[in-house]
Formats: C-alpha cells, sequence, structure tokens
C-alpha cells in the first residue's frame, strides 16, 4: 500500500506529505470523520511512510524496504493499533503505552501509535493520555481516530492536529468495489450511492438480499405503470417500515429514476447504474417526460426528508407513491 493506492482524501495525504516534506510532522493528530471511510487505514499508510527505509522524492512509501514488508504484514515493532471491542478504552491501556513510550523505537525513527474508536476513552484514561500530549516526544506519535470528536476533551482536542475527513464520493466508493474487489459495475455503482460515502458501509451492504430487494423492487416499478392504485400501495409498502430500510429503499428508487433520465436523454448504457435491470430503465424512460422524471426525483427526495422528521412512514410513502408519475 502506498498514498497513491488511496481512494480518495487527496486533500488530507497532500497535507500529510507537505509536513513530511517540511520536516513538520506533529505529535499528535485526530483524524476524524464518518465511520469506515479511510480515516485508520491513512494513518496506518503514514504511518508506514514515516518509517520507511527508501522514501521517495514524492514522500511516499517504498512498500518493499524491511520496515515496509512488516508494516504491510502487520508486525512492525514500532507501529502499535489499540482497539477495543468494549464500551470503553481503560486506564490500564492508556498506562501500557505510556510505558512503551519511554524507551526508544526498536527499529524506525519514529514509534506510532494509532488508537481507534479513541472517543471511546473514559476520563481517567483521557486524562492519563492528556499528560502524554502535554510532553511531547519527537520519537514517538500518536494518532486518535473517531467518528465523534466532540466526544473527547477540549484540552485533548487543542494539543492535537486535527485532520477532517469528509465522506467518499459515490464514484469513488464504485470504482474500488469495481477495481479492488471485481464487482460488477453496475452493482458497485449501486452500492456506492447506498454507501453514504464510507467503502466499508458499501462492502456491508453487498448481500444477495438487497440484490433481490432492487430485483423486485424493479418488479413492481414496472407493474405500477398505469397509477394502478392497489399496484401502487404494493409499492409503497414493500419499501418497508424501518427508517434505516425505508432510507435504503428511497435510495434504490431513486437510481431507477436517475437511470431512466439518463437513458433518455442519450440512449447510451453506460453511464446506467441498474443495468442489468434494463427493460425497467428503458420502460420508464419511453412512459415517462423528463420533466415528470424530475419531478419523480423531488418527490423522491422530500419524502426521505420527511421520514427524518419522523413522520408517519406508511402515510408518506403511500402519499409519495399516489405523487409519482409511473
Amino acid at each position: 500500500m502506498s498514498f497513491t493506492e488511496l481512494y480518495g482524501h487527496k486533500k488530507q495525504v497532500e497535507m500529510l506529505q507537505k509536513a513530511m516534506a517540511q520536516k513538520r510532522v506533529g505529535h499528535s493528530y485526530i483524524f476524524s470523520g464518518p465511520n469506515a471511510i479511510g480515516k485508520k487505514k491513512l494513518a496506518l499508510e503514514f504511518a508506514q511512510a514515516l518509517n520507511c527505509e527508501n522514501p521517495d522524492r514524492f514522500h511516499d512509501s517504498c512498500g518493499e524496504c524491511p520496515s515496509c514488508r512488516k508494516m504491510i504484514s502487520g508486525n512492525h515493532p514500532d507501529v502499535h493499533l489499540l482497539e477495543t471491542r468494549e464500551q470503553f478504552i481503560r486506564i490500564d491501556a492508556i498506562r501500557n503505552i505510556q510505558q512503551m513510550m519511554t524507551f526508544k523505537p526498536l527499529e524506525g525513527r519514529r514509534r506510532m501509535v494509532i488508537i481507534d474508536d479513541a472517543d471511546k476513552m473514559n476520563e481517567q484514561s483521557a486524562n492519563a493520555l492528556l499528560k502524554t500530549l502535554e510532553e511531547p516526544s519527537d520519537a514517538n506519535i500518536i494518532f486518535l481516530v473517531t467518528s465523534r470528536p466532540y466526544w473527547l476533551p477540549q484540552t485533548i482536542l487543542s494539543r492535537c492536529q486535527q485532520v477532517r475527513f469528509s465522506p467518499l464520493t459515490a464514484e469513488t466508493v464504485a470504482s474500488f468495489l469495481t477495481e479492488k474487489m471485481q464487482m460488477d459495475p453496475s452493482r458497485s455503482g449501486m452500492l456506492g450511492l447506498l454507501s453514504g460515502g464510507s467503502i466499508g458501509r458499501a462492502i456491508e451492504l453487498n448481500t444477495e438480499e438487497l440484490i433481490a430487494f432492487r430485483s423486485e423492487l424493479g418488479r413492481l416499478l414496472s407493474a405500477a405503470g398505469g397509477s394502478d392504485p392497489m399496484r401502487l400501495l404494493a409499492l409503497a409498502s414493500f419499501l418497508g417500515q424501518d427508517k434505516k430500510e425505508v432510507r435504503q429503499g428511497l435510495k434504490i428508487l431513486g437510481t431507477y429514476f436517475r437511470d431512466a433520465l439518463v437513458y433518455k436523454e442519450t440512449g447510451k448504457t453506460g453511464m446506467i447504474i441498474n443495468a442489468d435491470e434494463l427493460s425497467v430503465v428503458s420502460s420508464l424512460a419511453e412512459r415517462l417526460r423528463g420533466e415528470q422524471i424530475l419531478e419523480n426525483l423531488s418527490i423522491i427526495e422530500k419524502s426521505g426528508e420527511m421520514m427524518e422528521m419522523n413522520v408517519n412512514k406508511s402515510l408518506t410513502l403511500e402519499a409519495m407513491a399516489f405523487k409519482l408519475h409511473m
């Protein structure tokens, strides 16, 4: 792995490389942003680049030296990843880190400690870590990785350089799935849109149940032509009751109308997400005008916003179904 192989976060990578080039690497960082978008991965890559024995002129790791190979295999003696499945990161774990940091790095120029879900530190462990941050050492770098930086004490936030991460674009997520997981482009495109900018979320969503849901939704869309009331009610009912399910269903529904608009305007299939459901997409494109499709997309978006306001889900979905141009 190197910076060039990371998906997205170009701005964050450039900032870290600039710090390396200017020899102004900080002693502590907070990597904050939504879950599963690559914060920990970038921290590990930064650690690899910092201890690489043959860093290139672009300030990246070579991937071949002994240090890089140990990083890739996950057993570098100077890179420590603290993770926990418990409710809290306890003070003993922080004290173990502090004791280790009193010694020189075993092999590399620096010792890197990455604390994942750093917001899980309880008050005692956070206070213990604060003492280490107040007395930084050039030989040690601490990375706090969190999706909830507002849970960290202000005293810790003020002593760390903050690197904020935004969700990846749907296209970036889809590219990862297609290139790294050899996934079908239509499937990766759909998962990219549903992922919320998280590669981890996209992988989690990659189930046969979701694909079956999308296929059945396409069938219901085709059957709803003509605005038969019972078929519209069936479409609304199929989208579910659980807020998470409904949110996901509305996104998939939106992809069909988005594809219909693309197909209607271009007549090409290369940019269609639901390419394996082309019959559904082409049917919608044939029977609806462009302005009707745009209005449908707006109706779906507004229905999603209503869902977030905890309104009656069934009534909202039924009202949406009867407003849609079919």
